[in-house]
């Protein structure tokens, strides 16, 4: 429920992660483009006050000669200055302060006295021209009432102020102050133009970079869904072995019964050899007795090995799940560590598959493979190593158990009990992983044996498993 709730979520994030990406895209493009406005603003308008600048220096004299030249800095003069700069089209007025910023004079007369500001005053000691535009401008703050400018009849228009220093001599000594009021609107429509070039660009970039963020974003947010489907039936895998709990105790268990079975048989069966033994002497005095004690320790032992059949009997309806190779050499790996320690016998695990086997038949492998290596820690002289390689090659699935023992005697056959190549061994170990693996239609075989070790091989048809992955390789040490 909680898997089907998250996805059922994820089906909603990927859009508000891509609304709220978008949201921030295009916050950040506004902001960059508001940034970008006023400065190109700024720089239009500087480039104005730039250009009257220049005028009236060129107005002003500059060189030595001008410098003789007797009061040059009155204001009559200076006003002068800036009638002559004023003749540039579109200035509608303009004003005349000294040097500390003071009124004077204006141009035409009807204009409002003021007063430059400290903050321009420090500006113009500094020989910087100011231009700033103002997109409705009232003229009543400017002109008189009853001033008959054409362009006072519209009162309210864009305007561009320019405040520009007139300096004399080499060390340009300021000597006043001009302040001119220019008709604003070519400023205004080249803005307009500024604005919309601005517009196009931003809208642009956010659909260029929306674009990418939504591709990437729902590529992203289809490979995390996909994580999450994969997620969603292991879970519902494992949910369904859960379920089946008491089958898989059921199948874990018979691990322990076939341990049981073999201490259980050894005692027995050390009575038959017994009895074998002595048969020659033994039979003539009391057949009977003899006979019936070799029945009843063969009918136990065949009692004991179909016990692990009944319970190796599966019920066809019940739950499945499926075990990977990679898994079942951990899990056999882990079982018989401890073992291989204690015998001081070092075991490498090699698996060469992608293979996956249903729970069943991996139990069963699981079962014969724990005893094959078991036998082989046994045999195998300490500080000698044993090896369980699984591969796959001809659609069949080899699993080999290597030793380094001294092989299996040659007068003893594998598989038989009362045949084993341990000392003191029953040999029905053997015998019964030879009937786990014909109870799952495998085949179990001893493929070589010699005085360097012994190499028991367990074969899985392709109708036991499946590949599901990559061949892939999981090594063990």
């Amino acid at each position: 429920m909680n898997i089907q709730k998250l996805l059922l979520r994820s089906k909603r994030l990927p859009w508000l992660v891509l609304l709220t990406t978008l949201l921030i895209l295009a916050g950040v493009i506004a902001l960059t483009m508001q940034q970008t406005r006023s400065r190109i603003r700024a720089q239009i308008a500087g480039r104005d006050a730039e250009i009257l600048h220049a005028v009236a220096r060129m107005q002003m004299p500059m060189n030595a000669a001008a410098d003789a030249v007797e009061d040059a800095d009155e204001p009559e003069n200076l006003l002068t200055v800036i009638l002559q700069t004023s003749k540039l089209s579109g200035v509608m007025g303009a004003r005349l302060f000294n040097a500390d910023g003071k009124f004077v004079e204006s141009f035409p007369v009807e204009m409002f006295e003021a007063e430059i500001s400290e903050d321009d005053l420090t500006t113009m000691d500094a020989s910087m021209p100011i231009g700033r535009f103002w997109p409705a401008y009232s003229l009543d703050v400017i002109f008189l009432p009853g001033a008959s400018t054409e362009a006072s009849e519209r009162r309210v228009m864009p305007i561009l102020e320019v405040i520009v220093p007139l300096e004399m001599g080499r060390e340009s000594r300021l000597v006043g102050i001009a302040q001119f009021i220019i008709e604003g609107h070519s400023i205004a429509a080249e803005f307009a133009r500024l604005d919309r070039h601005l517009a196009r660009q931003a809208l642009t970039a956010f659909l260029v970079g929306g674009f990418v963020l939504a591709v990437t974003i729902i590529w992203s947010f289809r490979r995390l869904n996909q994580a999450h489907q994969m997620l969603a039936e292991r879970t519902e895998n494992l949910l369904k072995a859960n379920q089946e709990l008491a089958l898989a105790a059921k199948t874990s268990a018979v691990g322990a019964v076939t341990s049981h079975l073999i201490h259980g048989l050894r005692n027995p069966l050390a009575g038959l050899q017994n009895f074998v033994a002595g048969l020659g002497a033994s039979v003539a005095d009391n057949p009977d007795t003899d006979l019936q004690q070799a029945i009843a320790s063969t009918r136990r032992m065949q009692a004991m090995i179909n016990e692990v059949v009944t319970v190796l009997r599966e019920d066809d309806g019940s739950g499945q799940y499926e075990l990977p190779v990679a898994e079942l050499v951990e899990m056999i790996s882990g079982r018989v560590r401890s073992m291989g320690r204690e015998r001081g016998v070092d075991i490498f695990s090699k698996a060469e598959s992608g293979a996956v086997l249903p729970n069943r038949v991996a139990n069963l492998v699981v079962l014969i493979l724990v005893n094959l290596v078991q036998n082989a820690i046994e045999v195998t002289p300490k500080g000698r190593r044993v090896t369980l390689a699984l591969r796959e090659a001809n659609e069949t699935l080899w699993c080999e158990v290597r030793d380094e023992g001294p092989g299996f005697p040659a007068n003893r056959t594998p598989f038989v009990p009362c045949s084993s190549a341990k000392e003191g061994g029953s040999g029905i170990g053997l015998a019964i992983s030879k009937q786990l693996a014909n109870h799952l239609g495998a085949s179990l075989e001893l493929n070589t044996s010699s005085n360097s070790g012994c190499v028991f091989v367990l074969s899985l048809p392709a109708s036991l498993w499946k590949t599901k992955t990559h061949s892939m390789t999981v090594t063990l040490g």
